[in-house]
């Protein structure tokens, strides 16, 4: 960790490039978010991570006939697990990559503004891992609403909050990339909603049989969405609007996880 941290004051003072007064193109952004797809959903550790969600979701649903609706959960719901870690590792790698590559100063020569590759890198998760979620939350959808248990509970509300948790959790790595260029930043995010009270005072999913106020659920997961965005391209052009736009974002979800938490808790 101080080794990562040493690496961020170096790596500032040699990326310190001149800002290019322009702003990111969308042709810019769409060019390296179609790359960044490809690489993040091609990565090891995504295929990797879905692997192990099937492995993990088969404790969870701790089945031992061969049922096929059985199989059914447990291929869209270890699949669905098994994004989510998928997503937040290759977009933490894929945050990492100018840097592990040693390509700032090249970037920098580049007549775009920094803001491209990191804005690209979030469009990349979008349409990579974004897109396989949105994918894999229909399948899950209609596999799920089909079970005699499961089925009452499932909405458009509850499975809409499986691709946004995704993506804010994906925002989230490439932030953390950005700001502390180390591996193990996201499977210290991984930690922190795992082994800390984080997962339990702020859930992403949860279904409205739990009394969650289903208004200031998703206006927290569009805070956390804001925040993560504002301090990953707040990292590249350090302006004031940005980091207020960031300290809004998190007052305002600190605030909407108060509203939504059911009465008497969860």
């Amino acid at each position: 960790m101080v080794a990562s941290l040493r690496d961020v004051r170096s790596g500032a003072r040699a990326s310190a490039i001149p800002v290019v007064p322009a702003r990111p193109s969308f042709a810019g952004i769409s060019a390296i978010g179609g790359v960044e797809a490809r690489k993040m959903l091609t990565h090891p550790v995504y295929g990797v991570s879905l692997l192990f969600g099937l492995l993990l979701f088969r404790g969870v649903l701790g089945f031992g006939g061969t049922g096929g609706s059985r199989v059914g959960l447990w291929l869209a719901g270890g699949l669905l697990m098994g994004a989510v870690v998928g997503t937040l590792l290759s977009a933490n790698i894929a945050a990492l990559r100018p840097r592990r590559d040693q390509m700032l100063e090249l970037y920098g020569s580049l007549p775009s503004p920094p803001e491209t590759r990191t804005a690209g890198s979030l469009a990349g998760m979008v349409l990579g891992p974004g897109s396989i979620a949105v994918a894999l939350t229909a399948i899950a959808w209609w596999v799920f609403g089909r079970d005699p248990d499961i089925g009452p509970h499932v909405d458009g509300f509850l499975m809409v909050q499986f691709p946004l948790a995704i993506l804010a959790l994906g925002t989230s790595a490439i932030a953390v990339g950005r700001w502390f260029p180390s591996l193990f930043g996201g499977p210290l995010i991984i930690a922190a909603y795992i082994f800390t009270p984080i997962g339990w005072v702020a859930p992403w999913i949860m279904p409205r049989s739990s009394g969650i106020a289903p208004g200031w659920h998703m206006a927290y997961i569009a805070a956390a969405l804001t925040m993560w965005v504002a301090l990953a391209l707040a990292r590249d052009r350090r302006t004031r609007s940005r980091f207020a736009i960031a300290g809004i974002a998190l007052v305002f979800g600190i605030f909407a996880i108060v509203q939504q938490t059911p009465p008497g808790g969860y």
